[in-house]
């Protein structure tokens, strides 16, 4: 069960880096790394306790070869009572060493994947809060009234700029655009369009 949910992690860490900035996939991968050979560790362990266990299981026959041994010549019903004694005591010593070994190894692949799953969590919110960007609230313009009152009407035309039409005519930007509230000239002045030029006598 904790291989294959391992194994699932991995797939979805591949598959996060691909859309995680440089700094956050290289942690990853070292992380990752970090617990693959961890679980390496844990696998030459368990090859080990494997061994231990052949050995026990061959000890095992050795006593029994022994007592059948023993049977075969009339031995003492104490000396069977002994020898079964023995064996009973390598099962049960056999039993907590592999329970104890298997439940450490358990434990100390969940605390990995928990940690890498932490770690990945919060990689994951790093990215989203830095993708994160606040609507921009545009601001009010406020138009003024002083701007002379005099002046004329004039249809803007291609090529046309506020600067060029208050040069043109004698005029300001600042009052061509409060005659007319224009917010921003390059979207607000089209051709075509009649304006007022304000211009002071």
């Amino acid at each position: 069960m904790s291989k294959f949910f391992f194994g699932a992690l991995l797939n979805f860490t591949g598959v996060f880096m691909l859309f995680s900035p440089v700094a956050a996939q290289d942690s990853l991968r070292v992380n990752v790394a970090n617990l693959s050979q961890d679980v390496n560790l844990l696998e030459q362990s368990l090859k080990t306790m494997r061994l231990e266990i052949e050995e026990l299981r061959r000890e095992n026959a050795r006593i029994r070869a022994q007592v059948a041994a023993a049977n075969s010549k009339s031995a003492t019903s104490a000396q069977i009572s002994n020898l079964s004694v023995a064996i009973e005591t390598l099962r049960r010593e056999y039993g907590f060493a592999d329970t104890q070994q298997k439940q450490q190894i358990l434990a100390e692949l969940n605390r990995q994947i928990s940690a890498l799953a932490k770690e990945t969590q919060s990689a994951i919110n790093s990215i989203a809060k830095a993708a994160y960007t606040p609507p921009q609230v545009a601001t009010p313009i406020h138009f003024s009234d002083d701007f002379p009152k005099t002046g004329k009407t004039y249809v803007v035309r291609s090529g046309d700029t506020l600067s060029k039409i208050a040069r043109d005519h004698g005029s300001t930007i600042k009052h061509i655009q409060n005659a007319n509230k224009i917010v921003n000239p390059s979207k607000d002045l089209q051709v075509g369009e009649t304006i007022f030029i304000p211009i002071s006598q």
